[in-house]
């Protein structure tokens, strides 16, 4: 997450979503401390829409009874004391909230990440991390913002992960969680320049 911090003082997980209710724009909570969250790009914008659109319609073809959110939704990772907005999420069951509070969810089966240049070490490394202390959590998907290149980290069993990565409007990429697969040219639509 590359954001400016909210202010130099600490604030609980609730008054940060007092806050948060309040707010003309969206910021994350880690350890006490709130940062503001960097506007997006219209391409960002369009690939997390595409990468919803294109899961939840496969989702249906398969009469699979899944929540596919945007990123409006908030994950609460109470291990690292954070929460956070992803670009999407899936969850298949009935959902598990924070608090019983309907925009924090804490068990997501699917979480997706739209890399940027800011972003893209932090979505690799830590913040994978912190996904994986989430006992629903099963599949990782990483969309390059640049390149027709996406990459899926599915977790087969405790501390063990499938890598598979897709590259090229014409490439599939499986999403063994929900047992389906999206093909990329859904996730780039209308996105020009790519380098394929």
């Amino acid at each position: 997450m590359i954001a400016a911090k909210y202010k130099e003082e600490t604030y609980t997980f609730e008054e940060y979503l007092a806050i948060e209710e309040k707010a003309e724009f969206k910021s994350e909570y880690e350890k006490g401390k709130i940062y503001a969250m960097a506007g997006g790009t219209l391409d960002h914008s369009t690939i997390s829409q595409n990468t919803g659109n294109a899961i939840a319609n496969e989702l249906r073809k398969k009469a699979k009874r899944c929540r596919v959110n945007n990123s409006e939704i908030k994950i609460r990772i109470e291990e690292y004391d954070k929460g956070v907005y992803p670009d999407v999420s899936a969850i298949c069951k009935d959902p598990a909230f924070y608090n019983n509070r309907k925009d924090v969810i804490i068990n997501p089966l699917l979480v997706v990440e739209v890399l940027s240049k800011s972003t893209k070490d932090y979505d690799k490394g830590s913040k994978f991390t912190q996904y994986r202390s989430l006992a629903s959590f099963r599949e990782y998907l990483l969309v390059d913002q640049y390149e027709a290149k996406v990459a899926s980290w599915y977790k087969v069993e405790e501390n063990a992960w499938h890598i598979s990565n897709a590259r090229g409007l014409n490439a599939v990429i499986p999403l063994y969680s929900l047992d389906i697969e999206i093909q990329l040219q859904d996730i780039y639509y209308m996105i020009d320049g790519l380098v394929d």
